[in-house]
């Protein structure tokens, strides 16, 4: 006898994680016919946070799923990318945004993430997920055996047909999977983020080229950046900057930052910088740390095809390229488009070996790419950093390119992915011995 087929509507399916990734994928496997249930640990849906970029290669996936025109409502679509020195505030590299969004079917964007995640609920609600709040899961409370997951803190025990870890780079799943805690390493950086109302970046006429021209602005400094870009409404500063990598000094979560200290330590930095820092109220600072690019001794997929972790459970990586959000949205759907194959339980197992073996290959290119940028982007003052501004200034975008996002190739190859595509052709591929043949 043949393995049974799967009924996809009384085939359940529960994310653990409610943040944009969970969500996306929520409404994907909808689309798919599966039963879902989404458990988030916060007790209600956040609506405060900081700005995110969708690139193009993401905002497909929200296209797929009816709800760009929404979000585009609540965005901003930056014409360019500016690339500064941080001393002069000299524009180094003008990468145009306008032209790739026709390419490739899709602008990038600018918004709030909290306003992405309220978008991405309602939507999620209208499609039939279930969303239960305030549900928090520890390591021991996952059965990777029986498939099932106790839930922390109550006599509850809640079972699926499979389990996705969409939750984070603290993940439980990735933990039961791997069997060990993942071990943060500082990255040797922090971001400092504030918020300020495009409105009090109106009064100051110099300044007001940040919030007419919509441009995401970067001023690239010796182990350092900021970054700068409009959130209808509000403007974000993202400062990268220098801290230590003894483990003794990591931290996690948020920490409240002085704002006139860091003032001072942008003492060298070009005026604008350090006026529109001035208009800051209070800041914020997260600790980065080291991304980890995963082998085969580090399952994303459990061996009886109960569970698995995607986005920053599998794949956290670093800002540099504005990847992150973007990488977990592609996972997700190649995940939900393979998963949505009518095939039998034994195909759904496949199913995740497939998604296991597109996503780590693809995932490390990006995260090593993020590497690589945040390297040429934060060169220390000397000829290196000298040469790269010459590049900038008077080279044509070809391999190699000090900004990777403008080097044809490997933008082709980052914005150009097709989460759908991807699942398809790979099942096309994948081989196997129909029902009944000998």
């Amino acid at each position: 006898m043949g393995t049974p087929k799967i009924s996809l509507s009384n085939f359940h399916v529960c994310i653990i994680g409610g943040g944009v990734v969970g969500l996306t994928g929520s409404i994907l496997l909808r689309q798919q016919g599966f039963k879902v249930t989404v458990l988030e640990r916060d007790a209600a849906l956040h609506t405060t946070g900081a700005g995110i970029q969708l690139h193009p290669n993401a905002v497909r996936v929200l296209q797929d799923i009816n709800v760009y025109e929404k979000i585009k409502s609540k965005s901003v679509i930056p014409p360019s990318i500016v690339l500064k020195d941080y001393r002069t505030g000299q524009t180094l590299h003008t990468q145009d945004l306008l032209e790739p969004a026709v390419k490739y079917g899709a602008p990038l964007l600018t918004l709030h993430r909290a306003h992405l995640r309220e978008l991405l609920y309602d939507e999620a609600h209208a499609h039939g997920v279930e969303i239960r709040h305030g549900i928090k899961i520890d390591t021991a409370g996952i059965d990777l055996i029986n498939g099932e997951i106790k839930l922390h803190g109550s006599l509850e025990t809640l079972k699926a047909d499979l389990f996705i870890g969409a939750d984070g780079a603290q993940s439980v799943v990735r933990e039961a999977l791997g069997g060990r805690k993942e071990t943060a390493i500082p990255h040797g950086k922090i971001v400092n983020r504030i918020l300020v109302e495009e409105s009090a970046i109106m009064e100051i006429p110099r300044l007001r080229y940040l919030v007419q021209g919509h441009d995401i602005n970067v001023w690239l400094g010796p182990e350092c950046e900021a970054v700068t870009y409009g959130l209808d409404g509000i403007f974000n500063i993202a400062l990268t900057w220098p801290w230590s990598t003894d483990p003794k000094d990591m931290f996690f979560g948020a920490q409240t930052v002085d704002l006139d200290d860091l003032h001072l330590k942008l003492g060298t930095w070009e005026p604008d910088v350090r006026d529109l820092l001035g208009l800051g109220t209070d800041c914020l600072r997260w600790m980065f740390f080291e991304p980890v690019i995963d082998d085969e001794n580090m399952p994303w997929v459990d061996d009886l095809g109960k569970f698995c972790i995607v986005g920053d459970a599998a794949h956290r990586g670093l800002p540099y390229l504005g990847q992150g959000a973007a990488a977990g949205i592609e996972s997700v759907a190649v995940l939900a488009y393979l998963l949505g194959k009518d095939k039998n339980r034994q195909h759904v197992k496949d199913c995740l070996n497939i998604y296991q073996r597109l996503r780590k290959e693809r995932t490390a290119h990006v995260i090593r790419a993020t590497l690589k940028t945040g390297r040429l982007w934060q060169m220390q003052d000397g000829p290196l950093k000298d040469e790269r501004d010459r590049e900038f200034l008077n080279d044509t975008p070809s391999v190699g390119y000090p900004n990777p996002l403008a080097d044809p190739f490997f933008q082709s190859w980052l914005w150009g992915f097709d989460a759908r595509k991807a699942a398809e052709n790979a099942w096309a591929a994948y081989q196997y011995i129909p029902e009944g043949s000998t």
